[in-house]
């Protein structure tokens, strides 16, 4: 589906449908599980301890999906908004394997928010489908978006007539900018590939995980790595094992350079951890590479 397309129907559709028995919460009454049906959550994308520095709407724009709120699962319909304070942790699920969703996050932080648009089907499983810097705003946008982040701060329920037409006055802007420049002048999902690309090689000393990556980038594990792939047809977690191990081979240059320093060094748990790693990606062990790099 085209960006503009999402952005003029399905996005502004479910937007002005919603109403006060959709806005779900932190407050007391209005916490997921005491409005929809409350079930066990089984984490699939990502941990249900998944939480930001900066406070997120999570809209259900097509379909259900499980959904973990403060370690509590529930059942969300198409429609509903969910409210995430900052520290808070979240997560979401399929509610059957074939049954798909999509959902919009709102992330409102100060510095780098977004809108990324993610969605479950059973043909391809997780996804991002579009990313959108919220910072390129006109001014009229970025005012209301600063008014979206002071409403879900509050200790009370937004008002929902206000919280609705401030998040579509932003929608209608992104609609705008679309139709203006097309889908790529908004699609923001390069750039968050190439910060997972300069985040691994700016760390890759130190043992690092999808989680750590994407945490970085401020996405989940899960639709990281599908957009990792995506993009660069590489999966993530090769790709930050070869650039570690790239580094590795540096240091392995050195004419003092031990393999056990260096496993350790780079935070590998052990000498046969880093031997293991190291001739996966370079097809033989690491005295075999150092016998033949130092010929």
């Amino acid at each position: 589906m085209s960006l503009a397309r999402f952005l003029g129907q399905d996005l502004v559709v479910a937007l002005g449908n919603l109403d006060a028995g959709r806005v779900l919460g932190p407050w007391r009454g209005a916490r997921p599980h005491e409005r929809r049906r409350a079930m066990r959550f089984s984490p699939v994308l990502y941990g249900e301890n998944h939480a930001h520095g900066h406070p997120e709407l999570c809209l259900l724009v097509e379909g259900r999906c499980r959904f973990s709120f403060d370690h509590r699962g529930s059942v969300l319909k198409a429609g509903d908004l969910v409210v995430c304070p900052a520290g808070l942790a979240h997560a979401e699920a399929y509610v059957r394997g074939g049954e798909g969703y999509r959902l919009a996050w709102w992330n409102l932080g100060e510095t780098e928010p977004r809108l990324h648009v993610t969605r479950y089907a059973r043909r391809g499983g997780f996804a991002m489908e579009h990313a959108m810097d919220l910072a390129l705003l006109p001014a009229e946008g970025r005012g209301r978006l600063m008014e979206i982040r002071r409403m879900v701060e509050g200790s009370k329920p937004p008002e929902v007539d206000v919280l609705r037409e401030a998040m579509l006055t932003v929608t209608l802007a992104l609609y705008r900018r679309a139709l203006e420049g097309g889908d790529a002048r908004l699609d923001t999902r390069p750039e968050l590939v190439r910060r997972a690309v300069e985040f691994v090689g700016a760390h890759a000393h130190r043992a690092l995980s999808l989680a750590d990556v994407a945490r970085a980038v401020q996405v989940s594990p899960n639709y990281l790595t599908s957009l990792f792939r995506a993009e660069t047809g590489r999966p993530l977690g090769r790709f930050i094992l070869e650039e570690r191990i790239a580094l590795a081979q540096r240091q392995l240059r050195m004419p003092d350079a031990s393999v056990k320093a260096v496993a350790l060094g780079l935070g590998f748990a052990d000498p046969f951890t880093f031997s293991r790693a190291f001739k996966r990606i370079a097809g033989r062990s690491p005295r075999a590479w150092i016998a033949g790099a130092r010929r």
